[in-house]
């Protein structure tokens, strides 16, 4: 059978697993049929351009055919001024989000490099874009103020020195002009490094009182930044990391102002005390997903279980939870947060030390949505997580990272569930629908089959007569990551069986190398 003789439904499902070289080089020569479906709308929606094309005009005359099809552009800033010289009769008209992905650096082209560039994508609504220098930022605001944009992504990382904070000042005035005559503009995020004036995002949320979600990453940001006005906020996404600025009485005011927050991000913000959470739980009831403690799970942080607690209750709707470093944190807030907010899809636990087995079975019991768990750094045993694998059938994700407690010195559950799975002997599926039902008429012991990704790095207390008995009752892992040392040729038997008890499993870590199922099993 030739590969042709598939229908074409099923030609394009391949073609989309194809990286864009292979389009415009090798697969639309290969025969009419694959040149025809190469140009299909299907697979040109999502377009990506990368810095190793080694010829820009190329791929340029291939846009003419293409151009009507493609939404979403991703192009390395190279390209840009090859576009603005060669190409400008090309007009993206259905194209909606454009991402930039390097520096833009165009300080020595003309001014109209950028007018004419994006003269190209006249119906733009999504931009990503990161000038280099100042001037390159104030053509960039300049060339986009002409459009109606809803999503915002833009970084700036230019250095202040070489008498460049006048131009700097310049600059925060040319953005606060943009926002304020965006009428649509829903989605903002500013990367930079403190090269925005005190008061920038003060007058954002003053001038574009239609933004939904606010995204602050490295930019500084006033003590007073939110407490200039009083006037209520559409915000129902705020993200703020690492801000040792955002203090009690900012977040008091954020609050306050954007009732209707259904995500706040505030990890790393360590001069919020316990006063400050206080007020998430007073006025954020419409709260899903909260993001708080440190970035990194080897830091700590004073949160306390009061105040999980206290917006556990205040915030039924919870749906996410992350509390990286909040070594304080005890069973009894993780027995509240679960009895509270039963539609629980994700949690973040790793470095709370103090979290044991109690947590993680009340999570079992209460959390049957949950998909993500993290819990690096953590108490939880082997028994323990089985039976959080078992009752939380949309498992997905699991972290046990540093997890000394996984071993196997007491592994008799797995010994029953393998030896129910076996006398069961029913044929396992990658179909989760299918799961679902094979799951519902198993006892509790059934394996489970939805399990992706499982993380037991640094936890050196997992053999691997465990890690391979693990791997059978877990079938469908995409992602495996062990502390085992191991050989690459005397191991070679384990190797095999690890990926003939998963089947979807393409690699899996150790600690010292990444074994690859080609070099053991045909695929």
């Amino acid at each position: 059978m030739n590969i042709n003789d598939l229908p074409a439904e099923m030609l394009i499902e391949i073609f989309t697993y194809l990286p864009e070289w292979d389009f415009l080089r090798n697969a639309r020569h290969v025969c009419q049929i694959w040149k025809l479906i190469s140009t299909s709308p299907i697979l040109r929606q999502n377009v990506e351009l990368s810095k190793y094309m080694d010829s820009y005009a190329y791929p340029l005359k291939y846009f003419s055919a293409i151009q009507l099809y493609i939404k979403k552009l991703v192009m390395h800033s190279t390209y840009i001024q090859t576009f603005e010289k060669h190409h400008q009769d090309v007009k993206f008209e259905n194209l909606k989000s454009l991402h930039i992905t390097s520096k833009v650096q165009c300080t020595w082209w003309p001014n109209s490099v950028f007018n004419n560039f994006f003269s190209m994508f006249p119906n733009v609504q999504i931009i990503k874009i990161t000038p280099e220098f100042w001037r390159d930022a104030e053509n960039c605001l300049y060339a986009l103020s002409q459009f109606s944009i809803i999503e915002l992504d833009f970084g700036y990382y230019g250095s202040n020195s070489f008498g460049t904070m006048g131009k700097l000042h310049d600059l925060h005035y040319r953005f606060i002009q943009f926002v304020q005559c965006q009428r649509s503009l829903k989605i903002l995020k500013i990367r930079a490094s403190d090269h925005f004036a005190e008061d920038t995002v003060a007058q954002i949320l003053e001038k574009c009182p239609t933004l939904t979600s606010l995204n602050i990453s490295g930019a500084y940001v006033s003590a007073e930044s939110f407490k200039i006005s009083t006037n209520a906020l559409a915000l129902t996404e705020f993200y703020m990391k690492s801000q040792s600025e955002f203090k009690d009485g900012d977040l008091e005011a954020l609050t306050k102002r954007a009732p209707c927050l259904k995500t706040l991000n505030i990890e790393g913000c360590r001069s919020i005390t316990e006063r400050g959470f206080r007020h998430i739980a007073l006025n954020c009831s419409h709260l899903k997903k909260l993001f708080i403690g440190e970035l990194d799970s080897n830091c700590v942080t004073d949160v306390g279980s009061d105040v999980i607690t206290k917006i556990a209750k205040a915030c039924p709707h919870l749906e996410f939870l992350s509390a990286i470093g909040c070594s304080k944190l005890e069973d009894d807030c993780i027995i509240d947060l679960t009895s509270s907010c039963g539609s629980l899809r994700g949690i973040n636990l790793n470095g709370c030390t103090n979290i044991t087995d109690v947590s993680f079975f009340a999570l079992a019991d209460h959390c049957p949505l949950l998909n993500v768990c993290e819990v690096r750094n953590s108490a939880i045993s082997l028994k323990c997580a089985m039976y959080l694998i078992q009752h939380c059938k949309g498992l997905t994700k699991l972290n046990m990272s540093n997890c000394n407690n996984i071993d196997d010195k007491n592994d008799s559950e797995l010994e029953n569930m393998l030896e129910t799975q076996s006398r069961n002997n029913k044929p396992r599926t990658n179909s989760s629908v299918n799961s679902k039902l094979d799951m519902s008429s198993f006892s509790m012991h059934c394996f489970h089959s939805h399990l992706k990704d499982l993380d037991l790095s640094e936890s050196m207390h997992v053999t691997r007569t465990l890690a391979t008995k693990l791997t059978r009752i877990l079938p469908d892992l995409i992602s495996l990551k062990l502390s085992i040392s191991a050989d690459i040729e005397s191991d070679e038997e384990w190797f095999q069986e690890i990926f003939e008890n998963c089947v979807c499993l393409s690699e899996f870590k150790l600690s010292t190398t990444t074994i690859q199922r080609q070099d053991y099993l045909k695929l």
